[in-house]
């Protein structure tokens, strides 16, 4: 691939990745009332973001039909997603937010088709870079906009992104990838560090629990299983059990941060929004109210949801309860076939060569479900979907990439290979 067209396509899937974080746009860009929510022009910048993202394909299409056949479980929910507009109440906010999730898994199948899991981390790492130093900025000389004046926020910090959850979850994302990218050079080491520490302030400054514990639990798993897997041969089933155990307690971790800091024991209202949601989920438990049919207006039940809990809600907090209030058991099955399928990926590439970047898919993957635990990225229109869709199909063997230039005909299917 020549140098322009490389650059060509780093800006394309940068700027998409860039745009799916919420940077810049709600900071500017004032929501649309419900039920559609959202903005009109953010909207028309996101589908000529997708268009763009989908032309840098038309080369590769092949390989781009490959990954689809081999991630059916992903095909098949982004399915049911559209189809579900036949029993939601707004079919019509349904089928637009299908297809910006659709926009978005594209992008993460056009990272792993375009760029090597060590390319994929240094455009994230730029990106990342940028959006830690623009939010400092922001918060220094543009506090009105860097900082929150919202009652349930005051005084939290949240950059160039419109809340500082988001600000949260991309500085521990920094963190995360800046931790699995190696520098080779003492000017390297230095602003990698320098890198993590804005990354790590503005997290903190954020007080925004949820990816703290997300990034802090992540790091602390993947660096017990190198050593005592890679190194001490512990077995991986002990592993399992052990993770199983500090998943758990995780929850636990959060609960009692919350009180520490001063924050209501019922986790910010998260537990009262998920009984609300429990209760909505055995009244439709198969097929769910339809993608991103339920909150903001979508049904009759958001509005008196709403009101049980005196504040509009988006989400429910918890993406596995998301899943299974939108699509019900039978997209909250494929959404965990997929992550499965992706677990079980990651482990085998991290064994293949047990480099710092090879440890990146299964790290994200890590703090991607525990994040899910209080937050929601799991199919929507979010950068860390893109990022999973791309971490799940890049680590797929049989998508063999040839160097680290990543030509245009690197890519090789191997016969032997199987799902």
């Amino acid at each position: 691939m020549s140098g322009i067209r490389k650059f060509l396509v780093l800006f394309v899937l940068g700027g998409c990745a860039f745009l799916l974080s919420k940077a810049m746009i709600d900071m500017f860009l004032v929501p649309e009332p419900p039920p559609y929510g959202g903005n009109a022009t953010a909207r028309l910048i996101l589908t000529v973001s997708y268009l763009s993202v989908a032309i840098t394909l038309v080369s590769h299409f092949r390989q781009a039909l490959f990954v689809v056949r081999r991630n059916w479980f992903l095909l098949v929910l982004v399915f049911l997603a559209f189809v579900s507009c036949l029993w939601a109440e707004s079919p019509g906010q349904v089928l637009q937010r299908s297809v910006a999730v659709l926009g978005t898994t594209l992008l993460g199948i056009a990272l792993a088709v375009r760029l090597s899991l060590e390319e994929q981390l240094h455009l994230l790492r730029w990106i990342f870079r940028a959006m830690g130093i623009l939010s400092l900025v922001c918060v220094l000389f543009f506090p009105n906009y860097g900082i929150s004046h919202s009652l349930e926020s005051l005084g939290d910090w949240q950059g160039i992104f419109g809340y500082k959850n988001m600000l949260g979850a991309m500085m521990a994302l920094s963190i995360l990838t800046e931790w699995h990218l190696p520098a080779v050079s003492l000017y390297a080491r230095f602003t990698k560090w320098l890198a993590m520490l804005l990354s790590a302030v503005l997290l903190i400054f954020s007080n925004s629990i949820t990816p703290l514990v997300a990034i802090i639990v992540a790091l602390f798993l993947i660096e017990i299983y190198k050593f005592a897997h890679q190194r001490v041969r512990m077995p991986l089933y002990a592993i399992f059990l052990a993770g199983l155990l500090v998943m758990g307690c995780s929850s636990a971790l959060l609960t009692s941060y919350t009180s520490a800091v001063g924050r209501s024991s019922n986790l910010s209202g998260r537990t009262e929004i998920w009984q609300i949601v429990l209760s909505r989920i055995s009244e439709r438990p198969v097929v769910g109210w339809g993608y991103s049919g339920f909150w903001y207006g979508s049904s009759q039940e958001s509005f008196a949801a709403e009101q049980a809990i005196g504040t509009i809600i988006m989400y429910s907090h918890n993406g596995y309860l998301e899943i299974l209030l939108s699509l019900g058991a039978l997209g909250f099955l494929l959404a965990l076939a997929f992550l499965g399928a992706g677990m079980k990926r990651a482990y085998y590439w991290s064994e293949i060569d047990r480099s710092s970047v090879n440890h990146w898919p299964l790290a994200f993957l890590l703090f991607f479900m525990i994040y899910n635990l209080g937050e929601c990225t799991i199919l929507l229109q979010d950068l860390q979907w893109a990022l999973c869709v791309s971490v799940v199909a890049s680590t797929d063997t049989a998508l063999f990439v040839s160097g680290t230039e990543h030509e245009e005909e690197s890519i090789y299917l191997p016969a032997h290979e199987t799902a």
